[in-house]
């Protein structure tokens, strides 16, 4: 079975030069709101008990305003139109929340969503099949180490940042196997801790082409294994 990584694309005809489309929330956003978009982005584990303050997203004037946006000030999730929405709604996901949102390019509003995710299939993961590697400022690969099980995974991640205070560093997934035990009806993803990207499947990237959305760049995930 096949899976691809959907990320939102780079500097293109359909992009735009600029990258990220959206660098910043509008002019009177309040960042530090219990209930802005950097509360949300540390929602990790649970939804938030507040309503997120999504008003509003501003694309660059040299961005191109398309289905799937690059975005700076939230992670944790997707920014997409309401057309990308009524699409995934057809499909199986992990747990989602779909937030209404606004855009506001060149002057002009459109209706968006912030699809917050919350999925984190690590204990589906067999760790002795899978590669795994020291990553040092998310740049540097300073050498693999064999991991046995998620317990491992944890105590040799600990022991990285216990020795390396004041730096970023963690212990990172270079190739992933899922054990038998994973949903293979899923059709959008992610693994969590150790891999940040969204997957997708064939059939769901099939249906992306097929209506051509916008702003989707989709390669074959060729670190998972499935």
């Amino acid at each position: 079975m096949s899976y691809y990584i959907i990320e939102p694309a780079c500097n293109t005809i359909e992009t735009g030069s600029q990258y990220p489309q959206v660098q910043e929330m509008g002019p009177d956003y309040d960042y530090k709101a219990g209930n802005s978009v950097y509360a949300l982005s540390r929602c990790v584990y649970n939804f938030p008990d507040f309503v997120p303050n999504l008003d509003y997203f501003v694309v660059k004037g040299k961005a191109k305003l398309t289905d799937l946006l690059s975005v700076a000030p939230i992670n944790g999730g997707l920014l997409i139109s309401s057309r990308f929405k009524e699409l995934l709604e057809n499909f199986s996901l992990v747990s989602h929340r779909f937030y209404p949102s606004k855009v506001s390019y060149k002057r002009t509003f459109y209706e968006y969503y912030w699809m917050h995710i919350i999925s984190n299939l690590t204990d589906l993961v067999d760790y002795p099949a899978s590669t795994f590697f020291t990553y040092f400022n998310y740049t540097h690969n300073l050498g693999y180490t064999a991991v046995s099980s998620k317990e491992d995974y944890l105590f040799q991640k600990s022991e990285i940042k216990k020795n390396n205070p004041g730096k970023s560093i963690t212990l990172w997934a270079e190739k992933i196997k899922l054990s038998d035990h994973f949903d293979k009806s899923l059709d959008l993803f992610e693994i969590s801790s150790f891999d940040s990207n969204f997957y997708i499947s064939e059939q769901l990237k099939a249906a992306i082409i097929s209506i051509n959305l916008t702003g989707c760049n989709i390669k074959p995930a060729t670190n998972l294994l499935v």
